[in-house]
């Protein structure tokens, strides 16, 4: 990673490769990233609330369903009341949760050829109204996912299920039709769409969970417990007294919704919050230098990209697509629009990840190199400097989500570096619950309403991303909204996800991010740096670098 920034304190550890044995699975490798500025144990901000914490968002929840959310805020706001099997830390580390242990083969929760696991579930864990959590409430929600009336993003790895045993209440014992590397981290676990273990006792007599008071209020296993939700733009959390590990070191988590970056930089400076998530990067000075508070700014497994809708007859020539990265000035967008705190990306693994592949082809900006492509395509200059080919002007919707400094700044710059090369580009933005919103729900990404999108794609904690470019999974069944199918890549995902050593998996990698790099399904911008701008006051505050940032809120203090 590179080091940011002005004033800020960034120690990096050496580049080693940290192999777990658990499902021959690879942690991810991160700097390591210090706060801003140290909290001396006197120092009190006149305007702290004691035991409360104000957190302030642009990103919009779509609900607190735990199948249902689509969004990136959902998967934090999850952290705070519902409880995983295993969760993921600030070490990139197998944290278990309702879980006593990691399975390994070691240990013997994974069997010699990969197909059983077995968890070993805590004693003693309450729900937030008092029930036990048994292994009743894990063999309810793996049902309650497999359920073909239930809205869910992806069923992927649980759909591998053959069946679950529960040889006593607090042991599951799950057997696999086949192998399937990321099953440690998918199920009930970090992954790039998580569910949370849900309550058998209340959620087992509705045939469906996708419109049911539970998804405004429900009850977890959580360090705090949800009490009052106002159509998820004011979320009010209260500490949760029956938490296994103990009562949680605050005594409410407020989350607010604000419109814009600029509104939450509003707030900031007038003391109404404590944690500003995800800081704009296109206001990166203003972000420093706020009396008071800290700047974490860490490495995310998160890219933004720019997502070609290849149904469209503009874009199924790949020279297009191709043209249009030459045509993007990436290292100026990420200098001038995100202050240089972004990282190149050329693929869609991370940089600094075990699965990254550096033998991809390579688009630098080269606006000359573009132009030869669109004409080998056949989309030839007019008089007007639009290209156009038989009676079809190369016009291309560039829709992408309001609220965003960064995400605005980008794509005005994006539509004006196309337009000089011949492409005219009309940006369009949608809230950012409308853009992601379930095919069923009339989301814009899922129903192909696009010609190209600006978006952001996260990862849980494995580098599995098959649900977005493989030919099955295309909306509902999965995101792969850009109508994009190859079967030498399907054949490599497959290899990917059944081998379960290191070596294997990382050569199926740099094959599929040969393929995607080639065919530019999506471009990829950068990987994102996120800076969370915090109250100096509040302590433990220790984010992940993968999945969701707030893995230990039971441990914070203010």
């Amino acid at each position: 990673m590179r080091d940011r920034r002005r004033g800020l304190a960034i120690g990096f550890v050496t580049a080693v490769f940290i192999a777990l044995v658990v499902c021959g699975v690879a942690a991810l490798l991160y700097a390591r990233v210090a706060t801003a500025t140290s909290r001396p144990a006197e120092t009190i901000n006149p305007w702290t609330v004691h035991g409360v914490v104000r957190i302030g968002s642009k990103d919009l929840p779509d609900t607190l369903g735990p199948m249902l959310g689509e969004q990136y805020v959902d998967d934090d706001l999850v952290q705070l009341w519902g409880g995983f099997l295993l969760a993921w830390n600030d070490q990139d580390q197998y944290v278990p949760d309702l879980a006593v242990a990691v399975p390994s083969f070691d240990n013997g929760g994974i069997s010699q050829d990969g197909l059983t696991f077995t968890y070993h579930l805590r004693k003693h864990v309450l729900w937030q109204d008092g029930a036990p959590f048994t292994a009743r409430d894990v063999v309810f929600s793996w049902h309650a996912v497999m359920n073909p009336r239930n809205f869910i993003a992806s069923r992927a790895g649980y759909e591998l299920i053959s069946r679950i045993d529960t040889p006593d209440p607090y042991t599951v014992v799950i057997h696999l039709r086949r192998r399937f590397a990321p099953f440690l981290g998918t199920f009930f676990a970090p992954s790039s769409e998580p569910v949370p273990v849900m309550p058998e006792h209340l959620l087992a007599r509705y045939p469906d969970l996708n419109d049911i008071p539970y998804n405004a209020l429900p009850i977890g296993t959580g360090p705090f417990r949800v009490v009052a939700d106002q159509q998820m733009r004011f979320i009010r959390f209260v500490a949760n007294p029956l938490y296994w590990r103990g009562r949680p070191g605050l005594n409410e988590i407020d989350f607010e919704w604000l419109p814009d970056d600029r509104a939450l930089l509003d707030a900031l400076r007038e003391h109404r919050i404590d944690v500003y998530l995800e800081g704009a990067q296109a206001l990166e000075p203003q972000l420093q230098g706020n009396r008071g508070y800290s700047v974490y700014l860490y490495p995310f497994t998160r890219f933004a990209d720019l997502g070609f809708n290849m149904s469209k007859p503009q874009l199924q020539d790949r020279r297009v697509r191709q043209a249009l990265a030459f045509a993007t000035d990436r290292m100026r967008i990420i200098d001038e629009v995100t202050n240089g705190v972004n990282i190149p990306a050329d693929s869609d693994q991370p940089p600094f990840g075990w699965a990254y592949s550096s033998a991809v082809p390579k688009y630098p900006y080269d606006p000359r190199r573009a132009g030869q492509l669109l004409d080998a395509a056949g989309w030839r200059l007019g008089p007007d400097g639009l290209r156009r080919q038989g009676g079809l002007t190369m016009r291309l919707e560039l829709v992408g989500w309001t609220g965003s400094v960064t995400a605005a700044e980008a794509e005005s710059e994006i539509a004006r570096e196309w337009r000089a090369v011949g492409v005219d580009t009309v940006v369009h933005n949608y809230s950012s619950d409308a853009l992601y919103a379930d095919k069923s729900e009339g989301g814009i990404q899922q129903n192909g309403r696009f010609d190209v999108t600006y978006e952001e794609w996260g990862f849980g904690v494995d580098p599995d991303d098959s649900n977005i470019f493989e030919c099955g999974a295309t909306p509902p069944e999965g995101w792969n909204i850009y109508h994009y199918c190859d079967p030498a890549l399907d054949a490599a995902e497959a290899d990917a996800l059944t081998r379960y050593d290191v070596a294997g998996r990382k050569a199926a990698y740099a094959r599929i991010q040969a393929i995607l790099a080639g065919d530019l399904p999506l471009l990829p911008l950068w990987y994102v740096q996120s800076q969370d701008v915090v109250n100096i006051d509040l302590r433990n505050y220790k984010p992940a670098h993968a999945f969701a940032p707030l893995w230990n809120s039971w441990e914070w203090k203010i």
